[in-house]
C-alpha cells in the first residue's frame, strides 16, 4: 500500500492528527478508514444534518421538530452504524425535543448558502505555497454582535466549566474563524460554540415527561473570539507544524505518540481506530495490504477533502 502524495491543503483533521500521534498520521493518509461507520460518528453527522433541517424548515415549532426527527431516522438508517448506550437514534430524538424547546427563538439568523447551512473554505496561507481549508457548520448573523461562527458539538462527558473553557484553546476554532473571514473579507465577531450532552440518564428522561423540565447541564453555549494577535499566532505556528508533516515525508519514519490516551481512549475520547496495527510487531510501512485492513478496516475513496462538502462563495 504507497503513501499518498504530500498535502497541500491542510484542515484541522490533518494538522490534529499528526500533532497527536504521527503514526496515525502515517495510517490516515495511506486512506484507512473503519471499515463501519462508528455510532458516535453517524450521531455527531446525523446531529448537524437534523439542526439544520430545524433551522432552515419554516413553520410552527411542531412543524419545524417533525421535518428534523424524520430527517434524522432516515439519515441515521441510511448511514448504517450500529447503535451504542448514547450513541442511537432513540436518544438523538430526545435530545432534539428538548433542543427545540430549549432554542425555539434564537436572537440570531443562520445564513444560508443554496439552502444549506455548512460551507467549506480553501484559502492560501499567507507567504506558504499551502492553503487552509476546512468546513464551517454555519454561520450567524446576530444584531447585538455581527457575524459569527457556529459550531455544534455534541459530548460523551458534562459540559462542565472546564469543558466549555477547552474551546479558548482550540485551534479548530480558531481555524474557523480564519476560515470564515476569508470567506467574508472581514474578521466576524467570534465563533459561537452550541453544544450538547449526549448523556442524559433515564432518571432524567423519566423526570422531563413528568415535569417538562430540561435537565441541567443537556446544553450549554460559549462566545469565542480571537484577536489579531493569536490569528498571527495561530499561522506562524500552523506554518511550523506544517513543515513538520512535511519533513516526516523525507524521512519516512512515523512515531508513535507517547500519550497512551490517544490510543485507548478515554472519558470523552474515543480509542484510536488504528490501534490494532501499533500493537503487531512489525512496522506498518513493511505490512502487507491485508494486515493493515485485517477485518475492521477498509481504503477511503478518493483523496481527503471533507471542505469540499459545504458550498463556496
Amino acid at each position: 500500500m504507497n503513501l499518498r502524495d504530500q498535502p497541500t491543503s491542510f484542515d484541522n483533521t490533518i494538522l490534529s492528527t499528526f500533532a497527536s500521534c504521527q503514526r496515525k498520521f502515517y495510517l490516515f493518509w495511506l486512506g484507512l478508514e473503519h471499515k463501519e461507520t462508528p455510532a458516535y460518528f453517524t450521531f455527531g453527522r446525523v446531529w448537524q444534518q437534523a439542526l439544520e433541517k430545524w433551522y432552515t424548515t419554516k413553520g410552527e415549532q411542531a412543524y419545524r421538530l417533525t421535518e428534523a426527527m424524520e430527517l434524522a431516522e432516515r439519515q441515521w438508517q441510511d448511514a448504517g452504524s450500529p447503535s451504542g448506550t448514547r450513541d442511537n437514534i432513540e436518544n438523538l430524538k430526545f435530545m432534539l425535543m428538548l433542543y427545540a424547546i430549549e432554542y425555539e427563538e434564537e436572537d440570531w439568523e443562520i445564513i444560508l448558502h443554496d439552502g444549506k447551512m455548512e460551507l467549506g473554505f480553501e484559502f492560501p496561507l499567507q507567504g506558504t505555497p499551502w492553503t487552509l481549508s476546512g468546513a464551517i457548520d454555519g454561520y450567524v448573523e446576530w444584531p447585538r454582535y455581527g457575524k459569527l461562527v457556529l459550531e455544534c458539538k455534541t459530548s460523551g462527558v458534562s459540559l462542565t466549566d472546564s469543558y466549555m473553557a477547552q474551546w479558548g484553546f482550540s485551534s479548530q476554532v480558531t481555524q474557523y474563524y480564519w476560515g470564515l473571514t476569508q470567506l467574508l473579507g472581514e474578521a466576524p465577531f467570534g465563533v459561537l460554540m452550541n453544544c450538547a450532552w449526549k448523556g442524559v440518564s433515564e432518571k432524567a428522561k423519566l423526570a422531563f415527561k413528568k415535569n417538562l423540565d430540561i435537565p441541567e447541564g443537556m446544553f450549554a453555549r460559549n462566545l469565542e473570539k480571537r484577536s489579531e494577535f493569536k490569528i498571527a499566532e495561530f499561522e506562524a505556528t500552523t506554518k511550523l507544524l506544517i513543515e513538520d508533516i512535511l519533513r516526516q515525508f523525507g524521512k519516512m519514519l512515523w512515531p508513535k505518540t507517547k500519550n497512551v490516551i490517544e490510543c485507548t481512549g478515554g472519558i470523552g475520547k474515543s480509542p484510536c481506530q488504528f490501534k490494532r496495527i501499533c500493537l503487531a510487531d512489525a512496522f506498518p510501512w513493511d505490512m502487507s495490504d491485508e494486515q493493515l485492513l485485517g477485518n475492521d478496516l477498509r481504503l477511503r475513496d478518493g483523496l481527503w477533502e471533507p471542505w469540499k462538502r459545504g458550498t463556496k462563495e
